[in-house]
């Protein structure tokens, strides 16, 4: 790798390496030879004096060195092809690729995303709905609506909204299982999120400790609240949930809070940006944007409680 000619060529063999953890799966993908993609990891690897992959029997690892380095690395060509395209094109709209929390995506952000467009019209925005956890690691957003508690290694967090949570259902059910007191959720069913956070037990923490509250393998479990807001909508069971995935529902009477109680959780939505920031101009922007949406949204949450 003298000078920098052909630097640019082989740090994006390196990026398409990492995606494939294949080297022969890389080299179909850029229509190389399999040779050329390992003389080019391999120069790279020899320049940088560190091994960026494991060599497995049934394919690539990114080492740690090869994990901090690609993060860098496509951060910084993002920023060229975005500087590329906005002085060769300069008509072309900017892409920025958010993962969202599925259920923040749906209630919250979706719904007011033309305001953001309105405001910049030169901007595309991919929201990819991804979990924090339990996903390709390689995969790099702009930033990240996510459901947490706030501290994630690598990444800052900012508290969006969120917090409080409480406790719903729908006025069909409770027509035919009315809930005046906490004696009365024995009588009705009691469904519950499958991930960790708005639980029953820290519900009933601060409401009713001694209530002894639904049983593990008692309440059904719905895999996240883009599915359980629904079985809560049609009268299936009531559900602790965060009160700003349910604003518009609880306005509308379509869910009701019958103890009418707020909980604090130690969950929230959180705004997550990769360290280093180098999202540059347009990224701040929808960050900022977003910060200000949930200022809005917590003041609707105000509101519903006061």
């Amino acid at each position: 790798m003298k000078g920098s000619r052909h630097s640019l060529v082989t740090l994006r063999i390196f990026l398409a390496a990492a995606r494939t953890l294949n080297f022969s799966r890389c080299a179909d993908k850029l229509n190389i030879t399999q040779s050329a993609v390992s003389k080019h990891i391999g120069a790279l690897e020899s320049r940088l004096g560190v091994a960026l992959f494991k060599r497995l029997p049934n394919g690539l690892r990114l080492t740690h060195a090869g994990a901090i380095y690609h993060e860098r690395v496509s951060a910084a060509l993002r920023l060229l092809d975005e500087a590329d395209a906005l002085v060769a094109h300069p008509m072309s709209r900017v892409a920025l690729n958010i993962a969202v929390s599925p259920s923040f995506a749906h209630s919250c952000l979706i719904p007011t995303l033309s305001e953001f467009f309105a405001l910049h019209p030169g901007v595309r925005v991919n929201i990819r709905p991804r979990l924090l956890y339990g996903r390709d690691q390689v995969e790099r957003f702009d930033a990240e609506i996510q459901l947490h508690t706030g501290h994630v290694a690598g990444m800052s967090a900012e508290y969006l909204c969120g917090r409080e949570m409480t406790l719903v259902a729908a006025p069909q059910l409770l027509a035919r299982c009315p809930i005046r007191a906490i004696e009365d959720l024995n009588q009705v069913p009691l469904l519950r999120r499958a991930q960790r956070g708005y639980s029953w037990d820290e519900w009933r923490a601060e409401i009713a400790p001694l209530w002894p509250g639904p049983s593990a393998g008692e309440a059904p479990e719905y895999e996240g609240f883009s599915v359980l807001l629904p079985a809560v909508m049609h009268g299936l069971g009531a559900a602790i949930v965060p009160m700003v995935l349910v604003r518009e529902q609880l306005r509308a009477g379509t869910l009701v809070r019958p103890l009418g109680e707020v909980v604090e959780s130690r969950y929230g939505y959180y705004l997550m940006r990769p360290r280093p920031n180098v999202g540059g101009a347009y990224v701040d922007a929808f960050c900022e944007w977003l910060t200000q949406r949930a200022g809005q949204m917590n003041r609707e949450i105000r509101e519903l409680v006061s």
